[in-house]
């Protein structure tokens, strides 16, 4: 055997190493545990109803990209919702104020993906929101905003009178009886999408309902028009919104 056929050898075994780790680095899928807060937190609103819920996530093998997370939420009944995610809260650490006390210190995120890293375990806050509700509460909206550019074109805006209009009656009518929390027993699935394979582990909770939180909650669509009355014709007057905090147990 020549010399550069040596030299060859040697190359590709300095090589190898690196090229077993690679092909390791992509067999190798991550594996991600679910940590939950101790209460999750339930409403109804303008937006619609509500899941608010912090989450804490712990990455095992290597970091993942996370492009979806969704809720799904299943009655002791067998009725179905999906919760998707609209807004994250990233816990950033705390704030040492003039007066020596301490303010947590968080920033919004995009729901568009969030990277996951196996060095922290990271924390966030998300607000879920049903998507079907969105979609068809956008099609009231969109009437509304046209009536209202109508009568700005014809001068015969009054926001006051706009607001008892019948495409607004059919907006509030819609969001109360968009009202769908019941008393009992609610199943939670916390699902993710990536573009990596994963395995997903402690993702599954419990929560209950009682028949004093559905009534708390139902007192919310009470309020919805003078939301929609701060929406229309602005203020900093904020509306007190009624919210449950069930405790999640591991299913």
């Amino acid at each position: 055997m020549k010399l550069i056929d040596w030299i060859a050898i040697l190359g590709a075994l300095a090589w190898t190493p690196h090229l077993v780790g690679i092909v390791k680095n992509w067999l190798t899928k991550s594996k991600v545990r679910i940590i939950t807060q101790r209460e999750v937190e339930i409403g109804f609103t303008t937006y619609g109803p509500i899941f608010n819920l912090r989450l804490a996530f712990s990455v095992e093998n290597k970091d993942i990209v996370i492009s979806d997370l969704k809720i799904r939420v299943t009655h002791e009944s067998g009725e179905e919702r999906i919760f998707e995610w609209q807004g994250i809260t990233q816990h950033m650490g705390k704030m040492t104020l003039p007066d020596a006390s301490a303010m947590p210190f968080e920033k919004e995120q995009s729901v568009l993906a969030i990277k996951l890293n196996i060095q922290d375990i990271e924390e966030r806050f998300v607000k879920f929101q049903d998507p079907s509700f969105l979609t068809t509460q956008l099609g009231y909206a969109k009437e509304a905003a046209k009536k209202m550019s109508y009568l700005k074109s014809e001068n015969q805006y009054e926001p006051e009178t706009f607001l008892r209009e019948p495409v607004m009656t059919e907006l509030y009518n819609f969001n109360k009886h968009s009202f769908s929390w019941k008393g009992g027993n609610y199943k939670i699935s916390i699902e993710m999408q990536s573009p990596e394979k994963f395995d997903l582990v402690d993702n599954i909770r419990e929560f209950n309902l009682t028949p004093l939180d559905i009534e708390k909650m139902e007192k919310n669509k009470e309020l919805l028009e003078l939301d929609y009355k701060r929406i229309v014709i602005g203020g900093d007057e904020k509306v007190d919104w009624q919210w449950c905090r069930p405790v999640l147990v591991k299913a």
